[in-house]
């Protein structure tokens, strides 16, 4: 197999593609806002993960003053809105009235959830790193739910989604997107307690 160096390192990002799309949602001070982005999960114990948002962000301002924030797992039914939160600024518009998303109360932060998203991790900031020309937000998850007709269960009885089911977005790159629809099970005898 022939490799070749990228043209432009910036672009290093698209190997790592594609990644699952998450809809951040941040409010403070009687505004919210929607982005699109992707979450990274950080730690079992406590239960952590991480979103990377620039500084230039309206999220980003919203979630530095509010201390708290949501990622939404979309489905592939919210791909152009998904798209569409990513291009335009919560400062000038309300995201969630302008592309048509459904705002709903999330149960442990004070921030929107998506309703038409998958799956909601309710998080508080519990650390801010300056990485670059962004910054990652360490969140402590404080409620994790998803709709249970899309969930199945590995060997060890733990939660995973059900392709066959679930159109869980996936984003390619730039207008890109895709789906997984099918899921192929290692010959590797696994469980999960035994790694971590």
């Amino acid at each position: 197999m022939r490799k070749s160096d990228l043209a432009r390192m910036w672009e290093f990002f698209r190997l790592l593609y594609p990644c699952q799309v998450a809809l951040i949602t941040a409010a403070h001070g009687g505004r919210r806002d929607v982005m699109t982005s992707s979450a990274m999960p950080v730690s079992f114990k406590p239960p952590l993960l991480a979103v990377s948002i620039s500084p230039k962000r309206f999220t980003y301002e919203l979630i530095k003053a509010q201390g708290e924030f949501v990622v939404n797992v979309a489905p592939r039914s919210l791909m152009d809105k998904a798209l569409l939160c990513g291009l335009k600024s919560g400062r000038e518009v309300d995201k969630f009235e302008e592309v048509g998303l459904t705002p709903g109360r999330a149960k442990r932060v004070d921030v929107p959830i998506v309703e038409e998203c998958l799956a909601h991790l309710e998080c508080r900031v519990v650390r801010e790193v300056e990485a670059g020309d962004h910054s990652l937000f360490i969140g402590e998850v404080l409620a994790a739910y998803a709709a249970d007709d899309m969930l199945a269960r590995d060997d060890d009885g733990i939660a995973l989604w059900d392709l066959t089911k679930a159109e869980v977005l996936l984003h390619v790159g730039g207008a890109y997107f895709t789906v997984a629809r099918d899921m192929v099970r290692s010959s590797v005898k696994y469980s999960f307690f035994r790694s971590a």
